[in-house]
């Protein structure tokens, strides 16, 4: 069966994976990345599903913040790691006058939309290799992702879930200690990061391993140093 709403899609599963929103979508992104990618184990990764995060370890009486807690954390041996997620779907910049620069943008990355500090330990902004929702290339975007990566012996499907193991192929991590990030906002270009963008140093493809390793435990070293 295709898609229910999309009639392009190639199944119910990937229409599905689509259209999660973009702060659940992080979220599952996220502890996928944690237990796959860097081995933690599941009972030391907490990520509340809520917009707002886990209300009832973040607020007390009227509404006061008594524990930032960012979109969760992690128990680690240098003690609990607070995390901030992002995620990104690919934009492109001007599009409405010709142009074709693929790019992530990040928001409300050191502040909240009410422009109160944030006092999380490290971010883990994630780029997802796919187009924006309302891009009618998306599927034969994904279709050319799908391929490239068959030909570097990475398995990835159109009907990948996020929380599969395999869907991390398609993500760019993005692993910074809060004290290393100065902007509210960034936006790196995919064709421009390793080519002098002060993000590289803190970038990952998700089927890279030993990288996301080697910057995940410099992010908690600097956070908690």
């Amino acid at each position: 069966m295709s898609g229910f709403l999309d009639p392009f899609a190639p199944s119910i599963v990937a229409e599905y994976s689509r259209y999660i929103d973009g702060d659940l979508l992080g979220k599952i992104i996220a502890k996928n990345f944690l237990i796959n990618v860097l081995n933690i184990p599941e009972k030391n990764v907490h990520i509340p599903v809520g917009r707002y995060g886990d209300a009832s370890a973040k607020y007390l009486g009227e509404g006061k913040v008594v524990h930032d807690i960012g979109d969760g954390y992690v128990d680690t041996a240098q003690g609990k790691v607070t995390i901030e997620i992002k995620c990104a779907r690919i934009n492109i910049a001007n599009r409405s006058s010709g142009g074709k620069g693929q790019n992530w943008a990040f928001v409300n990355v050191t502040k909240s939309p009410g422009q109160v500090d944030k006092t999380y330990d490290v971010l883990i902004a994630i780029g997802v290799r796919t187009l924006g929702l309302e891009d009618d290339q998306y599927w034969s975007h994904l279709k050319e992702c799908q391929a490239s990566l068959a030909l570097e012996g990475k398995k990835f499907s159109l009907d990948t879930r996020p929380d599969e193991p395999e869907y991390l192929s398609i993500c760019s991590f993005f692993v910074i200690p809060l004290l290393k990030q100065k902007k509210n906002y960034f936006r790196v270009n995919l064709n421009a990061i390793d080519k002098g963008s002060r993000y590289a140093e803190f970038r990952a493809w998700g089927y890279d391993h030993n990288r996301c390793k080697e910057l995940w435990q410099q992010a908690v070293a600097t956070a908690k140093g």
